[in-house]
Order: structure tokens, then C-alpha cells, then sequence
């Protein structure tokens, strides 16, 4: 959509999602439309033509400017750095050539860093203190590259004799502060890496005086301090010298290990006098064995540091000596480069600020491999080889990312962009007038940049820095713009606040019509009136413009008159302040990119303007190349004047494309689209299919402009465009096709569609069922039906099973069914609802021949709140960590007063409703009722929670231990490394308020902060000693599943075996998610008449946890996946029994059972039947040596300790396990017993006593009469149809009632059921 990538692949695609990407999409046109099209109108107007050309030219314009911002930032950075001469192809075999694309951050062109020439001009200034290729120390080292290969590979370092890296350290050792990189180059160096070091050493001081003066009014050169026998503080200038003295006489490393101390020592002590540092470097000397005599060493360093006299000779009594101005040379390269201490590069690349907000550690790491790979890709490229290039270092500080100074703005974490003046015109422009005229169809033009400088005009230094703008600009430049490309530049001046007084409303009104005077008489009159004169009123500047010198009596008349025109003061716009320094009333914007020089009275430079043009060149490039084809034409054919081109159409056109790029730049920096998917690569492929010759038979589009030649002109706008890719063999396919049905017939948006279909098929056939999307784009208009799948021409004799796609967020259960959703079939006796239910006991239909609808409703019973939680203090889940969630409180008002409730509907409006006391009341009683928990996972921290829409409290459960340590707090996760962020001033809360007012749940973020005191506190406290006995009457609880209408008359039958022989009172949990609504209703009402309880639970499975699709493997993996999570936290334990289970002893006999410190119970399969021993997979192969002795258990029947199963975390554990198993399809066979049986040695399992689970398939008839319980399971030896098994195994005197007695009883109640129904 307008190239933003929309995932259906999964089966939760929701379509309310696409429905907020179309809004946003659209809102993202006619905003665009809106900024850019008068600035459009305005350039075709004065470049001229006949009507039709205009507007053809503006409509081409706008739609390259919208294709721009459908590419993206990335996109156009990437377009503009590889040019518009390759072909897409080339381009793309560039990017792809290289690593494989799995490995992160491969250096391509696209994702290339930013490098500073820290080498270049520095030969007297940085001190470099070793050499890989020639120092002896080095000579064992491999010179061959292929080595670096071999060690790369098992993880070793690139250990090899060439400078492949280089450090470079800006450092002042007398600020007393440790520098972060030395203790990286410290580990570098010790690994063998092949590092070269670089140091500048410079005191901040020095640098900023250096840097602060202009070639007419140099610096003064940095101060020596008076001698004072060596009890003066030691300098930088100290330090360098010393350490170039070790490094030339006692070699390289003997000059690190110097440095590396001196940074230790000087943290301990910063305050330390010359002869101390002659101390410390005299003593490790002597330490590592480089000098003999110490007090000649120390004579000869104090001459040293007091003359600052160093020899020319080899050998240090050399006679010829002379001033060292290595330091004056350090100063002044960290000057022009902008560097300063703490500084530190890796190849160029700036390493970040050790108080940066990422760690520092991590932040090196990445740039460390990120450059490793960058090396190691050139190896492979034959670009660097065993001995050539002679300089990598010179080689890596080359090309377009590669900067010649470390400017603020490579600096900064995030550009602003901003259109700083909309309501402006081309008038407002100004040309430098040293510039050469660009060609009339602007093809030698490489990129247009729009500068604008707003100013105080109201303030005589924002004057001055406004007159010192115009001079930069109109003056004759010592160098072009940019080194590789040819830009045109127009520039003006706007006021940062309101004219206030006379002078800067007149100044205001000139520079609003500045395109009509020379930029020299502009700064004249500037400069003019910025003297002491004090002007009351208009007309005394206006008199004094008059009275200026050197500026033609005529120039001088039009500019009274535009000082004084009064309609100008309303229509000269004035600049917008900025958000990054909304308080700063001087600063620059260059094509949308905002400048703000570092203090007050900071004026702007060349190298500055020159940064901001490299900063935005590749996007500008791109924008201007798309966008000039369709104005220059127009340009050619200009009207002149006098002979000469009309500079109003070269105004008009830097303005509309200078105004554009802004409003783009402005655009897609706040957009909230994700920038990981690469349009324009994708749209590309579209090009090619339409331009195939002969047309290409799997290319179709609709709605474009060709298809609607019916609007005119004028009416044309912007509209969404959809372009799809698809293999027509897929689900996603069968997804996807009724919404392109809605996009090109009722939204009628122009669709380009792809068919990609795969060259081979299998023999297995890719589609094996009949889909169908819903999505009915009339459905919510009065009156319409509800959305509907219809299914037509089924095939009969087939038996098949209906299932839901549903999004993440929505619970969605059957609200009406006649039929069996999971054994529906077409047959001679019919299929629709009406004969379904006239069939009698026997399956006969007396509705013989009659075919109908089956007609399966489901409703939208809840929606979810669900997300990831993390513990900021140790940034990891808390898993375990109990939450729940209430119905806001935050409605409620103090007593007596009235109060009024809102609903907040699923469109986000807010409706209020009745403001009775007893609506007030009836709304608080039904709030008490809902009422939701559950537990954080530990992976990713995931926590679900059912709600409906409105206003939420999210709270840690009250009472539990998670209360005690935690509080909320807010905050945000970064999106790239992962770091926690907390929000400033984050205050700690015990709720956090949610509002549930959409169907498009993207994730929330909860944070939580160990209060002081529980910092290594653990969330669950420590299981006391002995065993708890049960209390007195405790309720039993049951848990169980089913999914079909015979599995659900077995389920009933099992739950009236278990009221009727169960001593305590039961409650029965049941998985609705595959029930029937006609079983849910009867259930309940059969619950009530044998004295049990019954409650539905649901979970939804996550989308990060590896899905089935296959249903009895879904309904598996509900029933051991989530049992810490699927019961209200009150729940303790829980018994789960299989539907087909009929239970003949008291389970209150289980529930007290003693699990021995296990946190589950299961059965093992019985081995007493000898005939189908040889089934009995697990005594074999990978089974019998996995269980090392341990049996394998039946899942049948379980018992669960929640409490334990949730302290322990088990479930974190089984899913984990899942996770890992699952990745093979063919692991899990069994899921919900496989599992459980795999994972025991990690999770323990308490065998529960054989006697509670008999199977006729395993168990011996002669253990039959102790059993507890009865599974009607399949044999693996025939099959037997499940009633027909039950009616014959529960039958005799074993049984109080046989099955065909307890199934009698069901039917019986379901009667009385209906019967109260019809009532």
C-alpha cells in the first residue's frame, strides 16, 4: 500500500489493520497534496504554457514527489547515492554482492556508516605509536590475508602483518578523566589484533582558541607555562612530548604500556606537577627493563619538557636540536577537524560518547564487527590483498560517507526536519550571483538545495548574523558545494518572531520580495540600518533607506517602496520555531534539515552549509532528478527579459522543489511506517512487468490513469495505490482476493496485480482446502446484512471440518450451530440444517432428498489485551509475576454526586450514557463482575488478558508477592538494541489505566521497578516445610476438552461420572474454544440439576509460539501449553480427564493425593496386556534411550499443582521445549503426552497409582476391577467406533451404571432443557 509492505501470510491477518494503513495512507496523500501542490501551481504558472501543459506539469510533479515519499528515506538515499544511470538490475546485483544475507549489518551501499578523515593533513599533529607491517615486534605474524580467513572462521582474531585497523585517540592525560577507548585498544591489542594506534593529545582549552580565530586574525599559538623547576601542573603539551621522546627511543609498545599507565595513574591523582609525571614514566621504564641509568634518563626528560627542544639525530646528545611544534600542530589539525578529548575513531568510524545513552560497550562492539565484516568483505572482493592497497587506512577514509570534519550535525541522534515557512512564495528567493547559470532543461543539475536562515530582526546581532549569512552565500566560493555532484542553490532570509518595530517590519517586507534586488544592496541597507539610529516610525526608515550610499538612486526608490508597502507585513511569512531549540531565535534549514549553531551568537560557515548539503545530498539528489524532468521542460521555454532568462523561473523552480524536499523530509521523518521493507525494490518489479514488450499475460492493473480518462484535469488527486505480488497455488491468495475485489470495485483504487506462480508444483496438492475472507466492505452501512461466507458446490461424501482465522486480538466463539462444525458432510440424506436435525437415532433423514443450507454463526465475544512486561532493573521478564485487570475505576465520582459513564466504541468515539443513580449503580455492580488475571511468561515477557472495549486497570495482583517487590513505571524499549528507556520523571504507580477502543491490538508495554529493598528479591518465596493437608469440603476442580457433537455427548457423560462419584463438590473447567453453543447452554443446565459447577475458560495461542494447523494437534497443544495460565490464579490445582473417560472411584482420592514434590501427576501406560506390548513405541529406538528408565505416561487423566507447576515456572519450560521440538514436524507425534514424557527430566513427573487409568488397549481384563477411571481409547490392533466401545466396555458388574444408563440420564436432561427452552 503506496509501497508500505501489509503481511497476510498469517492466518491472523486483520483486516482493521489495513483498514488504519489505508486512513494513514491517505491522510499521508492529501497532507502531501496539500503542502506541495500550491508551491506546484505557482512554479507552472510563471515558467509558463498553455493551460494544459501547466497543469500536466504540476499533476507529473506532484505524482513523482508522492512516489518519493512512497519510497522512503532509505529508499532515496539509496537512489540517490547509486545514480539514475544504472540500471535497477545492476543496482541490485551491487547490494546483494557480498555476505550472505542473514548476517547483520553487511556493509552495502545502503547501510554504509559514516567515517571522519582523521588521517589526512595529519602528519605532524597525530602521534602514531606502533606499526603492524614494519615494527620488529610483529615479524612472527602471517602476511597472508588468506590466514585471516582461517582464524576468522573458528572465531579467532584477524591476526595478520597489515594495518587493517586503526585507532585514533583524542586524549588530554591532564584532565584526570580515564578515556574509554584505551581500555578497548588495551583488549585489542592483547587478543593480537592488528590494531595500529594513533594518539592526538590536546587540552580543550587550547583547541577551542585555535579554533575560534580567521585567517585575517589568527589564534594566538597555545601558552607555555613558566618552568617553575618542575612543580608546575603537567600539560598535554608535557604528555606528547614525553611520549613521542619513549616512542622514538624506546620503541612503540614501550610507549603504550606509558600511556596505558599514565591514564591510571592520573584518574587516581588528576592533579599532578611535571616532575610527577617524569616520576611515573621513569619508574615503569625501569619496571620493563628499558633503561639502565635512571638518573640520566631523568635529566634528560626534564631538559626535555623545559626547553620543549627536540633532537633531529638518532641519538640523544645530538647537538642539532630545535623547537618541537608537534603540539601546535595537534591543536590546530583538532581545530579544523572539529575534534576533541574523549574522541576516539575505529577506521574513521566515531565511536560514541562514553556517556551516551546506549551503552558504550555495546555500541564499540557493534562498530567493531560491523567494520571486521566491512574489512573482511574487501578481502574477499580481491579490493585488499596481501600487499596492496599501500595504505587500507587511506583506502577506508574515501568516498561519499567519509567526512573532512566531525561536525555537530554527524553528531547528532536525531535530525529535525521542519518546512519552516509554508505560507511562502519563490519571491522571497535569492541566487548567489557568483553561480553559473545551470542549462535551460537543468540536465547539468545534480541536486537543488532551498537555505533558509531565520533571524531576529528585532535584535541588532541576529542583523548581523543575518548580513554575515548573505555575505557567505552571494560571495565567491573557495570551493563548490558538494566534491562529486553540481547543486544550485537559492537561499533567503526569514524573521524568527514577528516584526515589532519599524526597522524589522521594513527590513521584513524587503527580504519578503527579496528576489526583485541585488543580494549586495540587500546587505547595504542591512548594514545600514543596524548603526545607533533610533527609527520611530516607518517613515523614517524609509528615509534613511533612501539616504543609503552605494546603491543606485532606482534600486533605492524600490526598496522604499517595498520597506513601506503595508499588504507585505501580512503576507511575509515568518519562520516556525524549532523543536529542538524552540528558545533559539537564530538558525539554519536547508531543505528541511534544521541547523542550529552552538551558541548564541554563533554565525554559520562554509564548512557548516557544506555539511548540511553532503548530510541531504543523496535524498535531495534523488528528489530533484525525479522531480525536475517535469518542470524543466517547462523552464526551456520561459519568457526572457532584456535578452537574457527570467530569473523568476529558476526561483520558482528551486522553490517548488526546495519546498517539496522539505515537506518530504518533514514527512517521512515523523512517519511511523516501518523503514525495514525496501519499496522501491518492489515496486520495481512492477515497472519491468508493464513494460514488457508484448505486454506480460500475468501483469493486470485497473483504476490508473489511463483506465479513468473520464476526471479532468483539475480534478485530479492523489489516491492510494495497492501493488501486489502473488503465487496464485497459496492460502494467502484465497486470503487476499476479496479485498482486491473491494479495492478496485468499491474503493476504486488504482491496483496492480503480479501473478507469480511457482515453475514447479509437488504432487502434493498446495491447496487442500476452501477458503474464504470475509470482508464485506458495506457491512456496517444501515440495513446490511451481517458478513457472511458462503460456501457453494461442496463436494458430497466427504466429510469436513470448519475452522476459524481470526486476528491475534480476538477471541471469536460459535453463537449458533444446528450442525457438527467439525464433521459436516454432504450425502444422498441431504446436508442442510433441517435434515440434519429431523435424523433420528439411526442417522435416518425423513427429509430424505432435500438439500438446504447449513448456516454456523460466531460471534466476537471478547477481545485481548496482551504484551510483554519486563523488569527494568534487570532488564528481563518477570516471569511469573501475577497481574490482573478490572473495569476502570477511574468513572467512579464521590458519593451523591451525579455521574455519567462512557462507552467507548470500536471506531474510538466516546458515547456517553444515562446518568441515572440506577444505571450509575446497575454499571458498578456490573463491573465488580469482570474481572480478569493471569501470569507474565517468560518468553518475551508475554502476558494475555481478556477484556472488552473501554476504560481497564491493569494491576499486579493485590496480596501477592509481586506487589511487594514491584512497582509499574513507564517507559519504552529501543527498537534496535533492545535497551530499556524509562520515560523522564517516571513516576512509580501501582495500576496502569488501559482503553481497549479498536479491533487492532498491536502489543502493550509494561514495565515494572523492584522497590528498594527487594533488589535480589525472588518473585516466589520459599516452599514451606511439610505438606499442606487439604481443607475440609474443598472443591474439586476438573479441567477437560472436546470439540465435535459426539465428543461432547461423551464429555457430558464423563462429568456426571465424576458428580456422581465424587465425595466433594466439583467444578468442571472446560475449554470452549471448540464447543458448541447448543453444549455450552445445556451444559450449564445440566450442571445445575446433578449439583457441579460448570465455567468456560480460553486462551488464545500466541503468535510467537510456533502454531498447528492441524485441529486435533490445536486442541493437544491447548491442553498442556498453557495450564499456568488458562485458570483463575485462585485455582491451586486442577485434574484434567479426557472426554471419553467414564470415572468410577471418588476423585476427591486423587485431589489429596501426594505428589511427592513433583508438579504433575500422570499414569504410565499400562504393560499388561501382552498382546499389544509390540505397539508400545517407547520400549525401542529413541524413546528407550531418552527415558533412561523412566516410564512413559498415558495423558488421559493428570493431576496438576498449579501452585507448584506456576512457582517452578513450568510452564515456561514446556513451552520452551515445544519451541524447539516443534521445529520438526515430524517431532510430537502425540503432542499433549509426548511432551510432557520428553520433557521429565527437566520436569519431573510423579506416577501416579496404575489403578487410576484403565485402557482396554494396554491394561489387562483382569486389572479392570481396581481401576478408578475408564479412557475409551483407540486400539492400535483395529478400530472401533467410540460408542460402540463404550457401550460395551462400561457395562456389568463393575458399574453402578452402565454408559448406555449414564448416556440415557444426559439425553434426559437435555430434553428438560429444550423443553425450559420453548417455554
Amino acid at each position: 500500500v503506496n509501497g508500505r509492505a501489509v503481511d497476510v501470510e498469517r492466518p491472523s491477518f486483520n483486516v482493521f489493520q489495513l483498514l488504519d494503513v489505508l486512513r494513514e495512507e491517505d491522510k499521508r496523500l492529501k497532507e502531501l497534496e496539500g503542502r506541495i501542490r500550491p508551491a506546484l501551481s505557482a512554479a507552472s504558472k510563471v515558467l509558463g504554457g498553455s493551460e494544459e501543459e501547466e497543469e500536466d506539469g504540476e499533476w507529473a510533479a506532484l505524482k513523482a514527489a508522492r512516489g518519493a515519499l512512497d519510497i522512503g528515506p532509505e529508499g532515496l538515499a539509496q537512489l540517490g547515492k547509486t545514480g539514475f544511470d544504472k540500471s535497477m538490475e545492476e543496482q541490485q546485483s551491487d547490494e546483494d554482492e557480498g555476505y550472505d544475507e542473514e548476517e547483520e549489518e553487511v556493509p552495502s551501499k545502503s547501510k554504509e556508516k559514516y567515517r571522519i578523515d582523521v588521517a589526512r593533513g595529519g602528519k605532524n599533529a597525530i602521534l602514531y605509536l606502533n606499526d603492524i607491517e614494519r615494527d620488529p615486534e610483529y615479524k612472527s605474524w602471517p602476511t597472508s590475508m588468506q590466514e585471516m580467513f582461517y582464524r576468522s572462521q573458528y572465531g579467532g582474531a584477524p591476526t595478520v602483518r597489515r594495518n587493517l585497523f586503526t585507532m585514533l585517540v583524542v586524549l588530554d592525560p591532564a584532565a584526570g578523566t580515564a578515556h574509554p577507548a584505551l581500555g578497548v585498544v588495551s583488549q585489542l591489542l592483547n587478543s593480537q589484533f592488528p590494531l595500529r594506534l594513533g594518539v592526538l593529545m590536546v587540552d580543550s582549552e587550547d583547541v577551542s582558541m585555535a579554533g575560534s580565530g580567521s585567517e585575517s586574525d589568527p589564534p594566538p599559538p597555545p601558552l607555555i607555562e613558566l618552568w617553575n623547576g618542575g612543580e608546575r601542573p603537567f600539560r598535554a603539551r608535557d604528555s606528547l612530548l614525553l611520549l613521542k621522546h619513549i616512542s622514538k627511543k624506546f620503541g612503540g609498545m614501550a610507549a603504550i604500556s606509558c600511556l596505558m599507565h599514565l591514564s591510571r595513574a592520573t584518574e587516581d591523582k588528576p592533579e599532578m606537577t611535571v616532575n610527577e609525571l617524569i616520576g611515573i614514566h621513569i619508574g615503569l621504564l625501569i619496571e620493563m627493563g628499558s633503561i639502565r641509568v635512571p638518573d640520566d634518563a631523568q635529566k634528560e626528560l626534564v631538559a626535555l619538557l623545559e626547553s620543549g627542544e627536540t633532537s633531529d639525530g638518532n641519538e640523544p646528545d645530538t647537538k642539532k636540536s630545535k623547537k618541537d611544534v608537534t603540539y601546535e600542530a595537534a591543536v590546530q589539525y583538532a581545530a579544523d577537524k572539529l575534534l576533541r578529548p574523549g574522541m576516539s575513531f575505529f577506521n574513521g568510524l566515531p565511536f560514541p560518547d562514553e556517556g551516551a545513552r546506549e551503552s558504550f560497550a555495546a555500541a564499540v562492539n557493534r562498530i567493531l564487527q560491523y567494520e571486521q565484516r566491512h574489512i573482511m568483505e574487501l578481502a574477499m572482493k580481491g579490493v585488499i590483498t596481501d600487499t596492496a592497497p599501500r595504505s587500507i587506512y587511506a583506502m577506508v577514509l574515501k568516498g561519499d560517507k567519509v567526512f573532512k570534519q566531525y561536525h555537530p550535525l554527524l553528531r547528532e541522534t536525531a535530525s529535525e526536519y521542519m518546512v519552516v515557512a509554508p505560507g511562502s512564495d519563490w519571491r522571497s528567493l535569492m541566487l548567489p550571483s557568483a553561480t553559473p547559470s545551470p542549462s535551460s532543461d537543468y540536465s547539468d543539475v545534480d541536486a537543488m538545495f532551498l537555505i533558509e536562515g531565520a533571524f531576529d530582526l528585532d535584535d541588532p546581532l541576529g542583523i548581523v548574523s543575518a548580513v554575515s549569512f548573505l555575505d557567505l552565500m552571494d560571495s565567491p566560493q573557495k570551493a563548490a558545494w558538494h566534491d562529486s555532484k553540481t547543486c544550485s542553490v537559492a537561499f533567503r532570509i526569514l524573521p524568527s518572531l514577528s516584526p515589532s518595530s519599524p526597522r524589522s517590519r521594513a527590513l521584513a517586507n524587503i527580504l519578503c520580495v527579496a528576489s526583485q534586488f541585488k543580494v549586495a544592496d540587500i546587505t547595504t541597507v542591512m548594514k545600514s540600518l543596524n548603526g545607533d539610529a533610533a527609527y520611530q516610525t516607518m517613515a523614517d526608515v524609509v528615509s534613511a533607506i533612501r539616504d543609503t550610499d552605494d546603491i543606485s538612486s532606482h534600486q533605492r526608490q524600490k526598496m522604499a517602496e517595498a520597506a513601506s508597502f503595508a499588504n507585505n507585513e501580512a503576507s511575509c511569512p515568518v519562520a516556525k520555531p524549532t523543536t529542538s531549540a524552540p528558545e533559539r531565535r537564530n538558525f539554519y534549514v536547508v531543505n528541511g534539515r534544521v541547523y542550529v549553531p552552538i551558541g548564541e551568537d554563533a554565525s554559520i560557515n562554509i564548512s557548516d552549509i557544506q555539511m548540511l548539503i553532503s548530510l541531504e545530498m543523496d535524498k535531495s539528489h534523488a528528489i530533484t532528478r525525479l522531480m525536475l524532468p517535469h518542470l524543466s521542460p517547462l523552464a526551456a521555454t520561459s519568457p526572457k527579459k532584456d535578452g537574457a532568462a527570467s530569473e523568476d523561473g529558476p526561483l520558482a523552480i528551486h522553490h517548488a522543489v526546495g519546498t517539496s524536499t522539505a515537506v518530504l523530509n518533514d514527512m517521512m521523518s515523523s512517519s511511523s511506517a516501518p523503514s525495514s521493507f525496501k519499496p522501491r525494490d518492489f515496486l520495481t518489479a512492477f515497472d519491468s512487468a508493464r513494460q514488457t514488450d508484448g505486454g506480460n499475460p500475468l501483469y493486470l492493473s485497473w483504476n490508473d490513469d489511463k483506465s479513468m480518462p473520464s476526471v479532468s484535469r483539475r480534478q485530479r488527486q492523489l489516491q492510494i495505490e495497492v501493488s501486489v505480488i502473488l503465487d496464485p497455488l497459496t492460502e494467502p491468495t484465497q486470503r487476499v482476493a476479496p479485498l482486491l475485489l473491494a479495492f478496485r470495485d468499491s474503493l476504486q483504487l488504482p491496483l496492480r496485480l503480479i501473478l507469480a506462480p511457482r515453475k514447479i508444483v509437488n504432487n502434493d496438492v498446495p491447496l487442500s482446502s476452501y477458503y474464504r475472507f470475509v470482508a464485506t466492505p458495506n457491512a456496517f452501512e444501515p440495513h446490511a446484512n451481517s458478513p457472511e461466507a458462503v460456501f457453494r458446490n461442496l463436494p458430497t461424501e466427504h466429510l469436513l471440518t470448519l475452522r476459524m482465522d481470526v486476528p491475534e486480538p480476538w477471541d471469536v466463539q460459535q453463537a449458533r450451530a444446528v450442525q457438527d462444525a467439525d464433521n459436516l458432510r454432504c450425502d444422498a440424506r441431504g446436508c442442510g440444517d433441517e435434515a440434519y436435525a429431523s435424523r433420528d437415532d439411526d442417522g435416518e433423514d425423513a427429509t430424505q432428498g432435500r438439500v438446504e443450507t447449513a448456516r454456523i454463526e460466531y460471534g466476537l465475544q471478547s477481545l485481548l489485551f496482551f504484551g510483554q512486561c519486563y523488569d527494568v532493573s534487570k532488564s528481563t521478564p518477570p516471569n511469573g509475576l501475577q497481574l490482573t485487570l478490572d473495569r476502570s475505576k477511574s468513572l467512579s465520582s464521590a458519593s451523591g454526586s451525579e455521574q455519567s459513564t462512557a462507552e467507548i466504541q470500536p471506531d474510538g468515539e466516546q458515547l456517553l450514557s444515562d446518568t441515572s443513580d440506577q444505571a450509575v449503580s446497575a454499571v458498578a455492580r456490573h463491573n465488580d463482575e469482570e474481572h480478569t488475571d493471569t501470569l507474565v511468561m517468560k518468553t518475551v515477557g508475554y502476558w494475555q488478558l481478556r477484556a472488552n472495549p473501554g476504560l481497564w486497570d491493569l494491576r499486579i495482583a493485590e496480596g501477592s508477592r509481586g506487589a511487594e517487590i514491584y512497582h509499574m513505571v513507564e517507559g519504552t524499549v529501543h527498537p534496535t538494541s533492545g535497551r530499556i528507556m524509562l520515560a523522564r520523571n517516571a513516576s512509580e504507580s501501582d495500576s496502569k489505566t488501559l482503553v481497549l477502543k479498536d479491533f487492532t491490538n498491536q502489543g502493550r508495554l509494561l514495565l515494572v521497578k523492584r522497590q528498594k529493598g527487594f533488589e535480589q528479591a525472588s518473585l516466589f518465596r520459599e516452599e514451606e516445610e511439610g505438606v499442606v493437608e487439604a481443607k475440609k469440603n474443598e472443591t474439586v476442580h476438573v479441567f477437560s476438552l472436546a470439540t465435535g457433537h459426539a465428543y461432547e455427548r461423551l464429555l457430558k457423560i464423563m462429568m456426571l461420572s465424576v458428580t456422581k462419584r465424587t465425595s466433594s463438590h466439583v467444578k468442571f473447567w472446560l475449554f470452549e474454544n471448540f464447543l458448541s453453543p447448543s453444549f455450552k447452554s445445556s451444559a450449564k443446565f445440566m450442571a445445575e440439576q446433578i449439583g457441579c459447577e460448570v465455567e468456560f475458560v480460553t486462551y488464545k495461542w500466541p503468535e510467537w509460539l510456533r502454531g498447528q494447523t492441524e485441529k486435533q494437534r490445536i486442541i493437544w497443544g491447548y491442553k498442556i501449553l498453557f495450564l499456568d495460565v488458562l485458570f483463575p490464579l485462585d485455582v491451586k490445582k486442577i485434574i484434567y480427564v479426557d472426554a471419553d473417560q467414564v470415572v468410577r472411584g471418588d476423585m476427591t482420592e486423587l485431589w489429596n493425593l501426594d505428589l511427592q514434590g513433583m508438579p504433575y501427576g500422570y499414569t504410565p501406560f499400562c504393560d499388561s496386556r501382552q498382546e499389544t506390548l509390540g505397539y508400545q513405541f517407547w520400549r525401542t529406538g529413541f524413546w528407550q534411550s531418552h527415558l533412561r528408565g523412566k516410564p512413559y505416561h498415558i495423558s488421559a487423566l493428570y493431576v496438576v499443582d498449579l501452585d507448584r507447576f506456576r512457582r517452578e515456572l513450568v510452564g515456561d519450560k514446556l513451552r520452551s521445549t515445544y519451541q524447539q521440538l516443534s521445529a520438526d514436524p515430524n517431532s510430537l507425534s502425540n503432542l499433549d503426552q509426548d511432551l510432557p514424557n520428553y520433557a521429565q527430566h527437566d520436569v519431573g513427573i510423579f506416577s501416579l497409582p496404575q489403578k487410576w487409568l484403565w485402557c482396554e488397549s494396554w491394561c489387562s481384563d483382569e486389572t479392570k476391577a481396581e481401576a478408578m477411571t475408564i479412557d475409551l481409547c483407540n486400539n492400535p490392533e483395529h478400530k472401533e467406533a467410540k460408542i460402540s466401545m463404550a457401550k460395551r466396555i462400561i457395562s456389568g458388574d463393575l458399574f453402578e451404571e452402565s454408559w448406555e444408563e449414564l448416556d440415557s440420564e444426559v439425553a434426559g436432561y437435555d430434553r428438560d432443557f429444550l423443553t425450559q427452552l420453548s417455554i
